[in-house]
């Protein structure tokens, strides 16, 4: 969670009202949105055990074993819950390397944070199913749904501030992920569509974003039919068009 922007989009709401140029305004709101996402996304990897990133939790991932632990830090707790199942659907007491087929995996991260050019409070769900763990597998397949609200302040060069809020909710599709884990066993393939709806007092933009994944830490984000790329391990916006951010 180390870079959730969630707010940025409505100082884009605000310009919006300003220029009167529609195409710019919207390209721009698309992108911040874009990197809402797409940095959602990246905490999303690192709960599905592919490389850290943005998430910045150093979540194990033990190949020996499936780990449902938690972690605090940074004023951000993650609490996870997981059920084994065998490859007939039978609930098992717990792990098993040989025999456990599937889990599925009930992820939650709760916190404040304080970026210094904005702060406040997120709150996340996650319910994720991954599969082809029996046996010696050199890869796993994640899908699932998700949840979250944002609220926070953001100050303005004014000395005033602004109050924000956002909502979001989200699709994982067949988000496929090397085994073991390395520090680039980015995914293989997959997508996470989010649909986000951003407020501001009586201004609220509703958006569609989709997060394809090619086995690099490069993403591709579409939101609204405008194209971006993004770096699951960096640290900075979606960067609109092709190439690397």
């Amino acid at each position: 969670m180390r870079r959730f922007s969630a707010f940025a989009p409505f100082l884009v709401l605000a310009a919006a009202c300003n220029t009167g140029n529609t195409d710019t305004a919207d390209l721009t709101l698309n992108q911040d949105l874009a990197t809402v996402a797409a940095d959602a996304a990246a905490q999303d990897v690192e709960l599905m055990r592919g490389p850290g990133g943005p998430l910045g939790m150093r979540l194990p991932a033990d190949p020996s074993k499936f780990e449902c632990t938690g972690s605090t830090r940074e004023g951000l707790t993650v609490e996870r819950s997981c059920v084994y199942k065998d490859a007939g659907g039978a609930v098992q007491a717990g792990y098993d390397a040989n025999t456990t087929a599937s889990v599925t995996v009930h992820a939650k991260v709760d916190g404040m944070v304080d970026r210094g050019h904005w702060g406040g409070e997120i709150h996340r769900v996650r319910d994720f199913t991954v599969s082809g763990l029996a046996g010696a597998e050199t890869q796993i397949t994640w899908n699932g749904t998700g949840s979250g609200t944002a609220s926070g302040v953001h100050p303005t060069r004014q000395g005033t501030s602004v109050t924000y809020s956002m909502t979001e909710n989200q699709t994982v599709a067949n988000v496929v992920i090397p085994v073991p884990r390395t520090e680039t066993s980015w995914p293989l393939s997959g997508t996470i569509t989010s649909d986000l709806t951003a407020k501001k007092g009586d201004s609220t933009t509703v958006r569609n974003a989709v997060i394809t994944f090619n086995g690099t830490q490069f993403a591709t984000v579409t939101v609204n039919g405008d194209t971006f790329q993004f770096d699951l391990a960096g640290r900075g916006r979606a960067h609109h068009g092709g190439g690397h951010p």
